[in-house]
């Protein structure tokens, strides 16, 4: 039997008698994300059965095993299981609690089930490509409208996070933090192993201002810092890319955005989040149109979201503290277009394969082209902020 499946089987014959599927057929492909993905095995399933209508699921099952599991800064599993169990359904309760109209509430896929049994987690989902969605090419820059309805949800899961702090603060302080990491030793030797490729890279006139610029970072543990929130915490995603979207076309010809993969989910900086966005999935093209235009765009969003929430944008995160934060937590967007960039950007080919025996080493592969090109962009752009 390949690896996983056995877990998948368990957990899909849970779900066939838990929604009352008796006499249920099951059926099941494994799939790939093309290098978008590399913690889960993924499979699309089917489950029928006489006078019931087919169910069509999404099931990610556990390929990390202990090499990555040892050095990870996030409890992956656990975070994404009490994400779907508890989380989003606090968070529908307050919007159900506010009565916020349809149309503005966060869209989050239907959940099935879970196993927490640790090397053996999975997870059950509506498959939502049965629904139209898809992801978002990520060889591609984002534009404007994709960009617009990816902010808008992002500040619906902060605004609701921000909701959920006021009336459950017990809770919300308890969220793993970016502190939590596993072996040092280990996650130093892949940053400074991803450091050096990048150096290499990097446009001879710009190798030293990169270079004393990361020195600084690794050796203050600036990394770790920028993440923690300042004035306001949120729940952040903590990977929010469109790698970890889906999207499509409504009947009326407005598009739809939906947020997955709440593995890295941690008490934060809102900043983070969209620093992530912005330089894991933009060209320089884009930064140059609409990048402030960007971050307002968010800071009138979250607005919106915390009034339909009876809470008082001025009071809970004035535009001044947004816009100071900006400009201190703005270093992220090299940082994570060094790092995260280099599997965004990575060819099919050359992506690391998931199973069990996946390392951190795996990770540090060699720069593609399109890699080469955004983080010479990324560093043109943080130099004339003044960053280096």
């Amino acid at each position: 039997m390949a690896e996983g499946e056995e877990v998948l089987n368990e957990i899909l014959e849970r779900v066939a008698k838990e929604q009352g599927y008796d006499d249920f057929r099951i059926t099941s492909k494994q799939i790939s994300t093309d290098g978008a993905n590399y913690t889960s095995f993924l499979y699309q399933a089917s489950i029928t059965a006489p006078n019931k209508e087919e169910l069509k699921l999404f099931v990610k099952v556990a390929a990390a095993g202990e090499k990555i599991r040892e050095i990870a800064p996030f409890r992956m599993f656990e975070t994404e299981s009490f994400a779907y169990n508890k989380l989003l359904k606090a968070y529908k309760a307050i919007e159900e609690k506010h009565d916020v109209p349809k149309e503005h509430r966060l869209v989050t896929p239907k959940f099935y089930a879970s196993s927490d049994e640790y090397l053996r987690e999975a997870l059950v989902f509506e498959d939502l490509s049965s629904s139209g969605y898809t992801m978002y090419d990520r060889f591609k820059s984002i534009d404007w409208e994709y960009t617009a309805k990816s902010v808008q949800n992002l500040a619906k899961l902060h605004a609701l996070s921000i909701a959920w702090s006021i009336e459950d603060p017990e809770a919300f302080d308890s969220i793993t933090t970016m502190s939590e990491t596993g072996n040092m030793d280990s996650i130093m030797g892949y940053l400074n192993t991803v450091v050096s490729n990048a150096i290499l890279v990097t446009r001879e006139e710009n190798k030293e201002r990169l270079q004393k610029f990361m020195d600084r970072v690794i050796e203050q543990n600036t990394y770790i810092s920028l993440y923690r929130p300042i004035s306001r915490a949120v729940i952040a995603h903590g990977d929010y890319r469109p790698s970890n979207l889906m999207h499509r076309i409504k009947e009326d010809g407005t598009l739809e955005v939906i947020s997955l993969d709440y593995q890295t989910l941690q008490r934060g900086n809102p900043i983070l989040d969209l620093m992530y966005f912005l330089f894991n999935g933009s060209d320089k093209g884009f930064r140059d149109r609409h990048f402030n235009q960007t971050l307002n765009f968010y800071y009138e969003e979250l607005c919106l979201a915390l009034r339909r929430l009876n809470l008082d944008p001025e009071f809970i995160y004035p535009r001044k503290n947004y816009e100071d934060e900006v400009q201190k937590v703005l270093p992220v967007g090299l940082t994570t277009g060094m790092f995260c960039l280099l599997i965004v950007t990575v060819e099919v080919e050359d992506a690391p394969k998931v199973n069990k025996d996946i390392a951190i080493t795996d990770f540090a592969i060699n720069p593609s082209n399109l890699y080469k090109t955004r983080l010479n962009e990324i560093i043109d752009f943080f130099i004339e902020k003044g960053v280096l």
